[in-house]
């Protein structure tokens, strides 16, 4: 009994969606790390009573620590093309 191939359109749409799937995770990533390193930049504010000082710096290295992971993995994803 023959086992039927999913042809190439099944196969380049299911690609797709891998690749779409490990995209959105990148962002999710990228809001988590400005969420996560800005409540902990909030807890030291409220240690130091200093707020709002370490919640903005905290966002803003997140921001850019998520922003770079996101730079680097799509170049390397199209440094081949």
């Amino acid at each position: 009994m023959p086992v039927d191939k999913p042809d190439d359109d099944q196969n380049k749409i299911a690609r797709g969606y891998g690749q779409g799937y490990e995209y959105f995770s990148l962002a999710l990533a990228f809001v988590i790390a400005i969420l996560g390193f800005g409540a902990l930049g909030w807890l030291v504010d409220g240690w130091l009573h200093t707020r709002p000082l370490f919640a903005v710096v905290g966002s803003f290295v997140g921001g850019l620590g998520g922003f770079l992971t996101i730079y680097y993995r799509v170049g390397k994803d199209t440094a081949g093309k």
